[in-house]
């Protein structure tokens, strides 16, 4: 249990009065993590939309907004 008192940790940046650093370093990690969140979508996706492809059904409209096609243009795309 805290009192008061007592703050939560901080990045060593910070401890040392280099606040800059310290913000530079959370936006680093937050565009990290967004670009691994984005990229673990994709792939879900892709494998969502190839297995749906390959069961010769239609692939959802959000699996392929996220890999960038117009659901209402997927029908027009033909497999070679």
């Amino acid at each position: 249990m805290h009192c008061k008192n007592t703050r939560p940790s901080t990045s060593f940046a910070h401890r040392n009065g280099n606040e800059k650093a310290s913000k530079e370093m959370i936006a680093t990690s937050k565009n990290r993590m967004g670009f691994i969140g984005r990229a673990f979508a994709v792939l879900s996706a892709a494998n969502a939309a190839a297995a749906a492809v390959e069961g010769n059904r239609r692939p959802n409209a959000r699996d392929l907004r996220t890999l960038g096609i117009d659901p209402a243009n997927f029908p027009d795309i033909r497999r070679g």
